[in-house]
């Protein structure tokens, strides 16, 4: 029971749920996503061609085409803790590669990620001596430099 990022491609979901693969209509997407959870369109996003959201358990996803995207196809996803400032470890594991990204505080991750994986992964105003843990991370394939 685990999301697994895989940048470039999109987020395996939990459970045998399938794959939320970049490139995907948003019809496909939902599709997907469904598998696994209830899905809530539309959001708070602005510009956008489209954009849902689902949750499981403590974990919230978005996956939206953004203005820019190519075809109006998903180019972004957003992975993140339905607690604001969480103190603890996500009830379901969101790996890269071998590492929870949820599971351990900012400071534990900053030491095991590479530079560039902390700048893909990490949001740029994060603390890297924070015993909190990782709100949220942001993948994307569009070009686009907002979100």
């Amino acid at each position: 029971m685990t999301f697994r990022l895989l940048p470039g491609t999109g987020l395996v979901l939990p459970a045998n749920a399938g794959v939320l693969r970049f490139g995907m209509t948003e019809r496909a997407a939902q599709w997907t996503a469904s598998t696994l959870a209830d899905i809530r369109a539309g959001g708070w996003l602005r510009e956008t061609h489209w954009a849902f959201f689902f949750s499981h358990r403590d974990v919230l996803v978005t996956a939206y085409a953004c203005t820019a995207c190519a075809g109006q196809t998903m180019g972004h996803l957003i992975v993140e803790r339905t607690d604001r400032v969480p103190d603890r470890a996500a009830e379901v594991p969101v790996a890269f590669g071998d590492i929870d990204l949820f599971g351990y505080p900012i400071h534990e991750l900053t030491e095991v990620l590479t530079p560039p994986d902390r700048k893909l992964l990490l949001p740029a105003d994060t603390n890297p001596h924070s015993t909190h843990y990782l709100p949220k991370t942001h993948l994307t394939t569009c070009k686009a430099t907002h979100h």
